[in-house]
C-alpha cells in the first residue's frame, strides 16, 4: 500500500502580530518554532519505524494560525475539504482529505477548532491547549491533547500537600481566565481533602499594582507557613520584588508550571526562591532529537518558511538576500552569514533544562498518537472490527470518525519509555515532576524531589531526603490517638481543639473527628487509645475484705460450737436446766448456720448461690429469732402458771415453744417460697454500677421480697424485744428476759444501720454489708444471751447451784 499525502510545509505557527504605541512590528516566537521541530523529527521517525506503519509514509501539511481564531478556523476548512469554497466535510478533488488535525497552540483557537470539528467527529489533537473546559466530552467530542490538562495540576498540588500534612495554606492567584479555572478546581479539591484556607487572594498583572503590599501584609499576619502561588511569571515578579521590600520571610513559596521555571528565577529572588518547591510536566525528551537538531539545516527543507528567520535568530547571523528584518527582531547589528551548514550544538540535558523541552515531547506524543491510530484502524482483521456487524474501515477510504475511535483508545509507549493513553475525557495522564530550588556552590539550581503520575496506583512520591525544608503548615496541631478534634466556632475545619475522649470512649488514628465506645465488656485504657477487658469484680477469698469476713465467720461459728459443747457437757446444771435445755440447744444450732451462711455470700457467685443465699439467711434467722421469742414468751408464761388458779399451767413446756417456732418460721418460709416462685434470684453481669468494672453480683429478683424477709425479722426482733422487755423485772430467779431485750436491741440497731448504709454502697462492698451485718448481730445474740451463762459454769460453778439462785 502506497501512501498519497505529501510533505508540504507551508505556513508555519511560529510568527506573532502585535501593536505598540500604534506601530506594528513582528516578534519572532523561536519556543513554539522548536515545538514544530518536534512534529516534523516525529513524522520522520514514524517514516522510518518498519513495525509501526510498513509501505506508509506520514506526510503533514502545516498552516499558519497567527495567534488568531479566525485564521485557525480558516486553516481547519481547508484540511476538512480541500474546496476552494471551503465546504467541510466535503471531498470534490482526487487529493485525499487529512484524517486528524494536530493544534493549535491557543487553547482560545483550540475551542473554537474543536466546535467545528467537533460536528463531524473530524480527529483533533492539541500539544499545548491546557483548559479544563476542553475535557467536556459532549461540548468537544472529538478533541484529544498530549499536553497536561490544567485540571491535573490542582490534583498534583493537593496530593503535594497531603503529602507534607499541609491543612492550613494560603493561596495567591491570579484573575486571568487560564489561572482562575484552575484555582477554582484546586479550591474545590483542597476542600474535599480536609484543606483548608488562611487566605485566598488575587492578583492582576499592573506595574502599578497598589494592592499586593496590602496583600502581603494579610500573608505575613497569617498563621500559615505554605503560599501557593498561582500566577503567571509577570505577575510573579510583582509578588517577588514587594516580598524583597518588604522583607517577608518564614514562609515557603509552592510554585507553579506557569512560573516555576521562568525567567523570574533572577538574583535578586535567589533567597526567596531557596528551598520553594513547585510543579512542571515532566521534561523527558525523545531520544536521538539533539541529533537531529544536529543534522538540521535549511537546505533540507527550502519550502519551510520562516526557516532562515529561525535560523538568525538562533546563531544569530544573516542571510545575504537579507530577507529579513534583523533590527524588527531586535539582534541588533550582526556582522556574521549565514551558510545554513551551522549545527545546532546541543545534548540532552540541555534539552531537558530547556522550558520549550515539554512541548516537544508533547507534539512528538500527538504524531505518534495519531500514527497508532492508523495502525490499528490499517491492520484491522475483517469480523473483528468495532464498527457496524463488526466491520473495519475502508482503507481506500477512510473516514475521520472511523479513526477518532482508535485515537481515543490508544496507549503504546514513546521513544522516551513513557505510558502514553488517553482517559475517557481525552486528556493525557499527568506526568508532573516536583521540583526543589536550592541554593548550591553560590549559585541557584533546582533538583527533582519527586513525581506526580495520575496513570500510577500512588500518585505522588517524593524523597523527602533530598528536600532540605520540613515545613508545617497547620491551624492546629495533630490530635495525638485518644483525642478527638473539637471545631473552633466560626473558623475552618482545620482550626479545631484536641480533646480527651470521655471515660467510655477511644479514639485509635490521629485526628480522629470523634470517638469510639467500647464494646460491652471492655473499657477505654487510661490514655483512650484502646479497649481493654473490663474487671470482673466480686468479693472473693483471695482479697482481704473477703478473707476478713471468711475467718470471722468460721471463728464465731466454732465459738458457737464450743458454747454448745459445753451445754451440753454441763446440760443438767441448774443454769442449762433453767433455761429451756432444749430450746437453747435449737438456738446455737441455728446461731451457727447464721454465722456459716456468709460463706455463700463469699466467692465468685453462681445461679445456684444465687438462688438459696438469700433463703438460706432469712429461714435461719426466723428461726433464731424465733426460738428467742420462744424463751420469752416461756418465761412470761411460767411467771403467770404460779399464781393459783392459772389456767397457763398447761403451756409450760417444750411443745409450746416448738409450737411458736415452728409457726414464726413458717411465715419466713412462706415468704420465702412467694419469692423464689414468683420473682426468683438470678445472676446478673452489672456494668453501669461501677466505671470499668463488671461487677458479677446477684440480683435479688425482687427488692420488694428482700424487704420483706428483713422486714418479717425485724418484725419477730421487735415483739421478742417487746415482751422481754416487759418481763425483765419479773420475780423469777430463773429470768433471762434482761438478756433477751439487750440481744433484740442491739439485733436492731445492726439491722436499722444496715438498711442506709445497704442502699449507698456499691458494688461488691453491698455483699460484704450484709455479711457485716449478718456476722455483727449473730455475734450480739450469742454474747448477750449465751455470754452470762457460760461465766456462771466455766468461771463460777458456785453459782451454778439450785441453792444459789433460789438465794
Amino acid at each position: 500500500m502506497t501512501s498519497t499525502p505529501q510533505e508540504i510545509p507551508e505556513l508555519m505557527g511560529v510568527a506573532e502580530k502585535q501593536s505598540s504605541v500604534g506601530k506594528a512590528r513582528v516578534r519572532f516566537n523561536s519556543a513554539s518554532y522548536k515545538s514544530i521541530l518536534g512534529l516534523i523529527f516525529a513524522v520522520k521517525e514514524v517514516n522510518e519505524n518498519p513495525d509501526l506503519l510498513p509501505n506508509i509514509t506520514l506526510g503533514f501539511q502545516m498552516f499558519d494560525s497567527c495567534f488568531t481564531e479566525s485564521a485557525a478556523l480558516q486553516a481547519t476548512f481547508q484540511t476538512m475539504s480541500f474546496d476552494e469554497n471551503q465546504t467541510p466535510n466535503y471531498k470534490c478533488g482526487s487529493e485525499p482529505i487529512a484524517p486528524a488535525i494536530i493544534g493549535d497552540v491557543s487553547s482560545s483557537s483550540s475551542m473554537a477548532m474543536a466546535r467545528l470539528l467537533g460536528l463531524w467527529r473530524f480527529p483533533q489533537v492539541s500539544y499545548v491547549a491546557a483548559l479544563p473546559s476542553l475535557s467536556n466530552k459532549f461540548e468537544f467530542p472529538s478533541f484529544t491533547r498530549t499536553t497536561v490538562s490544567t485540571r491535573s495540576q490542582p490534583q498534583a498540588l493537593i496530593e503535594l500537600c497531603k503529602e507534607f500534612n499541609w491543612t492550613w495554606i494560603g493561596v495567591i492567584a491570579s484573575s486571568a481566565d487560564y489561572f482562575v479555572q484552575g484555582v477554582v478546581e484546586f479550591r474545590r479539591e483542597a476542600i474535599k481533602n480536609g484543606i483548608c484556607f488562611a487566605f485566598f487572594e488575587t492578583v492582576n498583572y499592573n506595574p502599578i499594582n497598589n494592592r499586593i503590599p496590602k496583600m502581603l501584609e494579610i500573608v505575613s499576619q497569617s498563621t500559615a507557613k505554605v503560599v501557593i502561588l498561582y500566577c503567571s511569571s509577570a505577575e510573579i515578579l510583582l509578588i517577588f520584588k514587594k516580598i524583597l521590600q518588604q522583607n517577608l520571610n518564614g514562609k515557603v513559596w509552592v510554585g507553579t508550571e506557569a512560573w516555576y521555571t521562568t525567567s523570574a528565577t533572577e538574583k535578586q529572588f535567589w533567597t526567596i526562591l531557596n528551598g520553594t518547591i513547585g510543579i512542571i510536566s515532566s521534561r523527558k525528551i525523545p531520544p536521538n532529537f539533539s541529533n537531529f537538531l544536529q543534522t538540521f539545516h535549511p537546505s533540507k527543507y527550502p519550502r519551510m518558511p520562516f526557516i532562515k528567520t529561525f535560523w538568525e535568530v538562533l546563531f544569530p547571523c544573516r542571510w545575504p538576500e537579507a530577507e529579513v528584518n534583523i533590527h524588527a527582531l531586535n539582534l541588533g547589528q550582526v556582522n556574521e552569514t549565514c551558510t545554513g551548514l551551522e549545527k545546532v550544538v546541543t545534548n540532552d540535558e540541555a534539552e531537558f533544562n530547556d522550558p520549550t523541552a515539554t512541548c516537544v515531547n508533547m507534539a512528538h506524543n500527538a504524531v505518534y498518537a495519531i500514527a497508532h491510530a492508523l495502525h490499528s484502524l490499517l491492520y484491522c482483521r475483517p469480523g473483528e472490527g468495532p464498527f457496524h456487524e463488526r466491520s473495519c474501515a475502508n482503507k481506500q477510504d477512510l473516514q475521520p470518525w472511523q479513526l477518532l475511535h482508535y485515537l481515543r483508545r490508544v496507549h503504546f509507549v514513546n521513544t522516551a519509555g513513557e505510558d502514553v493513553s488517553f482517559d475517557n475525557n481525552g486528556d493525557i495522564y499527568a506526568d508532573f515532576d516536583i521540583m526543589n530550588w536550592h541554593f548550591r556552590d553560590n549559585r541557584l539550581q533546582y533538583l527533582k524531589v519527586g513525581i506526580f503520575n495520575d496513570y500510577l496506583d500512588k500518585k505522588l512520591s517524593i524523597n523527602d531526603s533530598a528536600i532540605f525544608w520540613s515545613p508545617v503548615s497547620v491551624c492546629s496541631d495533630v490530635c495525638p490517638p485518644g483525642h478527638w478534634k473539637m471545631p473552633r466556632r466560626g473558623q475552618p475545619v482545620c482550626c479545631y481543639d484536641c480533646v480527651l475522649c470521655p471515660e467510655s470512649m477511644i479514639s485509635t488514628e490521629t485526628n480522629s473527628a470523634r470517638c469510639f465506645s467500647c464494646p460491652q465488656d471492655f473499657w477505654p485504657n487510661s490514655k483512650r487509645t484502646k479497649c481493654v477487658p473490663k474487671v470482673v469484680e466480686f468479693l472473693s477469698y483471695e482479697e482481704p475484705l473477703g478473707l476478713v469476713l471468711a475467718s470471722l465467720s468460721i471463728t464465731f461459728s466454732i465459738t458457737t460450737m464450743m458454747v454448745l459443747i459445753v451445754f451440753i457437757r454441763f446440760r443438767n446444771t441448774t443454769v442449762v436446766k433453767a433455761n429451756n435445755r432444749n430450746l437453747s440447744y435449737v438456738l446455737l444450732l441455728s446461731l451457727i448456720f447464721c454465722f456459716l451462711c456468709s460463706l455463700v455470700f463469699i466467692g465468685c457467685p453462681v445461679k445456684l448461690t444465687c438462688s438459696v443465699r438469700q433463703s438460706l439467711f432469712g429461714i435461719i434467722f426466723s428461726l433464731c429469732i424465733s426460738c428467742i421469742l420462744a424463751k420469752t414468751i416461756i418465761v412470761v408464761i411460767a411467771f403467770k402458771a404460779t399464781k393459783p388458779g392459772s389456767n397457763l399451767r398447761m403451756w409450760v413446756g417444750s411443745k409450746t415453744a416448738m409450737l411458736v417456732v415452728s409457726m414464726s418460721t413458717s411465715v419466713q418460709v412462706l415468704i420465702i417460697l412467694v419469692w423464689q416462685i414468683e420473682f426468683p434470684p438470678f445472676l446478673e453481669q452489672n456494668y453501669e454500677v461501677l466505671i470499668g468494672v463488671i461487677l458479677l453480683e446477684c440480683n435479688e429478683g425482687s427488692v420488694v421480697m428482700f424487704y420483706c424477709t428483713i422486714g418479717y425479722l425485724a418484725f419477730l426482733a421487735t415483739i421478742s424485744f417487746v415482751v422481754a422487755f416487759l418481763a425483765r423485772n419479773l420475780p423469777d430467779s430463773f429470768n433471762e428476759a434482761k438478756y433477751i431485750t439487750f440481744s433484740m436491741l442491739t439485733f436492731l440497731s445492726v439491722w436499722s444501720t444496715f438498711i442506709p448504709a445497704y442502699l449507698s454502697t456499691k458494688g461488691k462492698y453491698i455483699v460484704a454489708v450484709e455479711i457485716f451485718a449478718i456476722l455483727l448481730s449473730t455475734f450480739g445474740l450469742l454474747c448477750c444471751i449465751f455470754g452470762p451463762k457460760c461465766y456462771i459454769i466455766l468461771l463460777r460453778p458456785s453459782m451454778n447451784t439450785k441453792q444459789y439462785l433460789k438465794s
